[in-house]
Formats: structure tokens, C-alpha cells, sequence
């Protein structure tokens, strides 16, 4: 297959090495801590108090908002509490807290029904029942993005398995062990969405992988390989690479007729529509100095402290963990952070202090920059006191300070100008720059 790429990008070492390991199932916790505010938009409304006893999978929060999801217990048990708890974000955000009674009651479900024999109008109702939001990362109500492109007239739904980012192996991994839900998970998702096709991207360094797609693969559904570069899976690099249209500055990819969906949600929505099961747990990939690396299934509201002691406690070289992948993941300094359905990954790291030099306007950062902006302007201008324009379609990736030899925070100052923007047009944003790197306290 001839593979296709887009400008810019970085060659990262890969350090895959958890692709070929089974997916094992991480035991549930005493407690679950499950935020609020665990999708992109609004904060959920709880509709449990302290006391009640709850099922696993029954909905314990219901939107608040159009941009805003379901939750739902991943075990059951007694809420015995809901107040403000660590959160990713550094904040301490409102949140439901869980005591396991380990009964493992299921609340009732409705009966599965045959997906083709559904309308467009009904699987979208009930991936929104499910609490289903993008688990590459982003964590946007996915039945929002099953909505706006069924009046197209060219509508492709994009599938994407490149899972770009070092050490991340958790879509990997489950195309290996369950490709043929991936691929009826896609085709339910293009039928809502009215789909004219439905391409799977996947970048070449999982060629072994991309075999288990093109076995089950037909004439609607092609698989495509991509070059191996960073940050192939952003979504407008991956729309790019497999169409060649371009999504429009501050655009969406709406604007060119254009759904993409990871592979771990689509996985996701086939699990909602055929097994009628909501979104409470997860594939995520356990990485870098963990004890026991490896992919496994987790309950969403565990706490890091719980998934590090299961996995055999917190190696003593290690003083920094990472949310999502080293590139465009949270680095956090608190292990009572739980994990939200957007978690694809947890990295235990070894923060070296490195020394930030002057700029040498070598233009490096500029040369990978997936968007074309020229990134040592926000630094420039940050010290004159101002913001740089362009920060506002930096999709975040990361790639000018990885390349950039002064060892420069970039995306740092990126986020601040972004910040700044962000106020000067909407006085009440409030979402903060997120810091260059933190340092874990044990």
C-alpha cells in the first residue's frame, strides 16, 4: 500500500515496547473517585447523593449541557461521598465517590439489538446513553460528532489506529485482540453517520497489526498505512494524509466533510450498541519504569496510587508520572489523581533537570511544526509582553520543544499566549496554561 504522511513532524523513539503483551484486567478498587467533569465540556450533574446504593454500570451523572456525557458506576456499592478531589487538570474538582461492596451487581440493561436493523437516529441515543466520549485524548461526546455529517454529500468517517506517541500501545493492542468489534464498531458508526466510506489510518510501524484489519476489511472499509511520524494521529495531519484536504485554520474537520473516531471509541460504541454496555473502563498502556508494564483494563475513577500498587508499587528511580502519552500527556504531582475515560496511558518517569538555553533562531521549530506556525515567536513575544496570534491553531503536539537544541519550553509559552487570546475574546475563559513539567512528590 502506498503510505502518505503530512508537512512537519518529529521521529520520537518509539519505545513500543508493550505492543505484543495480552491485555490483562486490573482488579477494581476499594473506592472509586469519579469526577464531574470527565468529558471536554460541561460538568455532569450527579443525580446519586451520600447513602445511595448504585449498580455497576448504572448512570450516577447526566449531562449538563449539549457538550457534556454520562457517567456511570464501574462498580458496585454505596456513594459515600461527593466533594471536591484531585483532578488531572491540578485542580480540585467535584467528584462521586464510590465504596466497592465487590458484588459486582450489574444494573439492568436493555436487550441488545441487531445494529443493521437500527436507525441512524437510535445508535446516536444510545452512544450518548453510554457516557461515550473520544478516548484518544480529547474526551468529546462522541454522539455529538455522530450528528453534523449525515447531510453531506461526501461525508468520510476517518478510524484512527495510529497511536503516534512513544510508549502508547493500548489501540494497538486491542485491534490485535479484537479487530473484528473494531471493524463492526466502525461500520455502526459510519451507518449513523451516513458515511459515503470509512478509512482506518495506521502508521507503518504496526504493519504486523494492520494485517488483522485487512483480513476483515471489505470494499466500504479500506485500510490505509501512514509514514511513522509525529504527530500522525492529530487530526487534521491524519485527515491530510489519507484525503488531501486541508481542515481550514480554527476549523473543524466538519468543514471538509470529515468524521475521525479512535479506534478505542469506536471499540467503545460497538460494546454500547451490540452488548449494551456503557463506558465505565478502558485499555490503558502502563509504561516507562513501571514495575509490571503492560496494557490493562481499568475502571475509570481509579486512583494512580491503587494502579501503581497493583502493578508492584512506585519504582524508586521515579520522581515525575505522566497522564497520556510524553509528548501531549499531563505530567501530575499528586497519585490521588484518578483516571478518566480519556486516560489511553500512565507513564512512570525520571525528570532530569535540563538547562534552558537563549535562542539560536535556527528556525528548527518552525521546520516541524505540523500547522506551519513559527513557534519561537510566542517566546519572543511573551517577553515583549505580548502574544503570538498564530498559538490559537497550535494543536499542542509538542514538536518544537522536542526538536529545539536551547532546550526551549516552547508549547509553554504557546499555552500562555493561547491563554491570552482565549481571554481577550471570552473574559471568562478560565481553562490555564499547563506547566512545562512537574515534579512527582512521593
Amino acid at each position: 500500500m502506498k503510505m502518505a504522511s503530512f508537512p512537519g513532524g518529529v521521529h520520537p523513539a518509539q519505545r513500543k515496547d508493550t505492543a505484543y503483551s495480552a491485555i490483562e484486567r486490573l482488579p477494581a478498587p476499594e473506592k472509586v473517585y469519579l469526577h464531574l467533569s470527565n468529558s471536554c465540556g460541561c460538568p455532569s450533574k450527579a443525580i446519586v447523593k451520600k447513602g445511595d446504593a448504585v449498580l455497576k454500570g448504572s448512570v450516577i451523572a447526566e449531562p449538563a449541557g449539549r457538550i457534556s456525557a454520562f457517567i456511570h458506576s464501574p462498580v458496585s456499592g454505596i456513594v459515600e461521598d461527593i466533594k471536591k478531589w484531585p483532578h488531572f487538570s491540578g485542580q480540585k474538582l467535584e467528584a462521586v465517590i464510590i465504596k466497592n461492596d465487590f458484588k459486582d451487581e450489574f444494573a439492568p440493561s436493555r436487550n441488545a439489538k441487531d445494529a443493521s436493523l437500527l436507525a441512524p437516529s437510535e445508535i446516536t441515543e444510545v452512544v450518548r446513553n453510554s457516557g461515550i466520549v473520544g478516548l484518544g485524548g480529547a474526551a468529546f461526546p462522541s454522539d455529538v460528532k455522530l450528528l453534523p455529517l449525515r447531510a453531506h454529500k461526501a461525508a468520510t468517517l476517518i478510524i484512527n489506529a495510529c497511536e503516534c506517541e512513544p510508549f502508547l500501545t493500548a489501540d494497538e493492542s486491542l485491534i490485535r485482540e479484537k479487530a473484528v468489534d473494531i471493524i463492526e464498531g466502525a461500520k455502526i458508526a459510519g451507518r449513523a453517520l451516513a458515511a459515503k466510506r470509512i478509512i482506518i489510518g495506521i502508521e507503518d510501524n504496526k504493519a504486523e497489526t494492520a494485517e488483522e484489519l485487512l483480513k476483515r476489511s471489505s470494499d466500504r472499509i479500506q485500510v490505509r498505512l501512514l509514514k511513522t511520524k509525529y504527530p500522525q494521529g492529530g487530526e487534521k495531519q491524519l485527515i491530510y494524509a489519507l484525503t488531501g484536504r486541508k481542515v481550514p485554520m480554527c476549523g473543524l474537520p466538519l468543514d471538509v466533510g470529515v468524521a475521525v473516531l479512535n479506534v478505542s471509541t469506536v471499540f467503545a460504541i460497538f460494546e454500547a450498541v451490540v452488548k449494551s454496555k456503557p463506558l465505565y473502563e478502558r485499555v490503558v498502556t502502563l509504561g516507562a519504569y513501571f514495575r509490571k508494564p503492560g496494557n490493562v483494563i481499568i475502571s475509570a475513577g481509579t486512583r494512580l496510587e491503587d494502579i501503581i500498587n497493583f502493578r508492584g508499587g512506585l519504582p524508586d528511580n521515579v520522581n515525575k508520572i505522566v497522564l497520556g502519552g510524553p509528548m501531549m500527556g499531563q505530567a501530575l504531582c499528586d497519585l490521588d489523581v484518578p483516571v478518566s475515560k480519556a486516560a489511553s496511558g500512565i507513564l512512570l518517569m525520571t525528570d532530569v533537570e535540563r538547562k534552558e538555553y537563549e535562542c539560536l533562531r535556527c528556525m528548527r521549530c518552525a521546520s516541524v511544526c505540523p500547522m506551519g506556525l513559527v513557534p519561537r515567536e510566542s517566546l519572543a513575544l511573551y517577553k515583549a509582553g505580548k502574544s503570538y496570534g498564530g498559538a490559537l491553531n497550535c494543536i499542542e503536539c509538542g514538536s518544537c520543544a522536542y526538536i529545539c537544541p536551547s532546550r526551549i519550553p516552547l508549547l509553554h509559552y504557546l499555552k500562555l499566549s493561547k491563554k491570552k487570546l482565549a481571554a481577550l475574546s471570552c473574559p471568562d475563559a478560565r481553562s490555564p496554561a499547563a506547566p512545562a513539567g512537574r515534579t512527582l512528590t512521593k
